[in-house]
């Protein structure tokens, strides 16, 4: 997984944002990835935090393990920085996030709650 076909990937997988995708490159002329992911990250954790549509759920974790497992650096990076260190800011989110989050997503919310200082 390449941190430049990062969204176009995410949104095969994800066809409800296809849309999204399309307005935020009409907006912004190409594709910011840490962008795209950061308007979505509050989404992700207000259903986290209500856990009501847990398939989804799971099938968002079983997409951040791939981006840990099979990603390049930058992605690694987008996932660390946009998406798990937001999780992070609430104990409540990341202890239900826990439940779902495969062992290399795991491993990379534990480094970026270490490098915060929230551990």
């Amino acid at each position: 997984m390449e941190y430049k076909d990062l969204a176009i990937h995410f949104t095969d997988e994800f066809e409800e944002y296809k849309c999204d995708l399309q307005e935020h490159i009409e907006f912004y002329g190409e594709t910011l990835n840490h962008v795209f992911f950061g308007e979505y990250t509050n989404y992700f954790l207000e259903l986290i935090g209500k856990e009501k549509d847990i398939p989804k759920i799971k099938n968002l974790f079983d997409y951040l393990e791939l981006m840990a497992t099979s990603g390049d650096d930058d992605v690694k990076d987008l996932l660390s920085v946009t998406i798990l260190a937001q999780l992070g800011d609430s104990k409540m989110l990341l202890k239900n996030a826990y439940k779902y989050m495969g062992s290399q997503t795991r491993k990379a919310s534990n480094e970026i709650e270490m490098f915060w200082g929230r551990n």
